[in-house]
């Protein structure tokens, strides 16, 4: 079964902008907790752009403001074919607004659910294309936090990564800060002390690393050590995992048990092929140390193209791990996506 995307947009609700940014507002592409997402017409482009918009309540609150300037900074700072495109954003609009790149087509969740397990060149494409937007992500200094599938949409093009919400850029701490943070919790410890949730030398990275959907959170944020590119490189193996097998690599459970499973039990790495399953499980590693980085991670998907890594062969060797190698290998193994532009609503003039 191909990829397809919706064939119309939701209608517009009462009390939805008809226009923003300059932009006419055609219809809705989602709602969440944090705010609602629209088709926006784009001058002289086809197809749409993608408005994130801010719920009223959420913009009532300062810190949100600064959350939402802060992932629309992150964004901006991204340059991949795998990643959708910042375009521009108002934070401090009424209420705040982002406009990024609309990308048709199913979430990675969504497609998998509905019609089963990827595999052969679909399969290899996401591995490949997800890993891509990691690299360029992590080439500008950001950890995304959030991969998971319903973040990886299926486009005609290849696979590309969605929702900067909970993302954070990466900063140098002191060498000795974290050696005198333990010695403090010790100390509290060795008084029989209760040690507070936070230090006020912690920063505030370390403190949002509980943020994630259980199950897709690294097992360094579920034991509270700092969030790094290697937390990003386990969601990776975990999301490649869940297209393989058609179910999340650590099942369903309440959160506690969820938390339990990642940082004590190996992933379901069901019908990986051989060469993806090992990248997967040293992806996975308990151990952040023990996983690749994405530039060694890219590369080594890359070169799974082949009999050995389950697809068909390249009619010409490639190498290297830029944007030209991943566009090459997309066009040949990215082969069972249709997905066209959705319609406006009907009635919508």
């Amino acid at each position: 079964m191909k990829a397809r995307g919706v064939r119309r947009l939701a209608p517009l609700e009462p009390g939805d902008p008809r226009e923003i940014g300059g932009h006419r507002v055609r219809g809705r592409v989602g709602s969440g907790g944090m705010g609602t997402v629209y088709a926006a017409d784009s001058p002289g482009v086809h197809g749409y752009l993608a408005v994130k918009v801010v719920h009223p309540a959420q913009a009532r609150d300062h810190r949100f403001r600064e959350r939402f300037a802060h992932e629309a900074r992150l964004l901006a700072k991204v340059n991949s074919p795998s990643v959708a495109r910042f375009v521009r954003a108002d934070v401090g609009a009424e209420p705040p607004w982002m406009i990024t790149e609309y990308v048709p087509g199913p979430t990675l969740r969504h497609h998998v659910e509905r019609f089963g397990r990827l595999r052969g060149g679909m399969l290899l494409g996401v591995a490949v294309g997800v890993a891509e937007a990691l690299r360029a992500i992590h080439a500008a200094g950001v950890v995304h936090r959030d991969l998971k599938p319903s973040n990886v949409v299926l486009s005609g093009q290849g696979p590309k990564l969605l929702d900067f919400g909970i993302a954070h850029a990466v900063e140098d701490p002191d060498p000795t800060k974290w050696i005198r943070l333990r010695r403090m919790r010790r100390a509290y410890r060795d008084l029989k002390l209760p040690s507070p949730d936070s230090l006020p030398d912690e920063r505030p990275a370390q403190q949002r690393d509980k943020l994630g959907t259980p199950g897709w959170i690294s097992p360094e944020q579920y034991q509270r050590q700092p969030t790094t590119h290697k937390s990003d490189v386990f969601l990776w193996g975990a999301t490649v995992a869940f297209a393989s097998a058609a179910h999340d690599p650590f099942g369903m459970a309440a959160p506690k048990e969820m938390s339990r499973r990642v940082q004590f039990e190996e992933p379901d790495l069901q019908h990986l092929p051989k060469g993806l399953e090992k990248l997967v499980a040293a992806a996975m590693s308990k151990d952040p140390d023990d996983r690749p980085d994405t530039t060694e991670l890219l590369r080594a998907v890359l070169a799974l193209e082949g009999p050995g890594g389950g697809v068909r062969a390249p009619a010409e060797p490639v190498t290297g791990t830029g944007t030209r190698a991943v566009r090459a290998l997309l066009e040949r193994q990215w082969t069972k996506v249709a997905v066209r532009v959705p319609l406006p609503p009907r009635g919508s003039g």
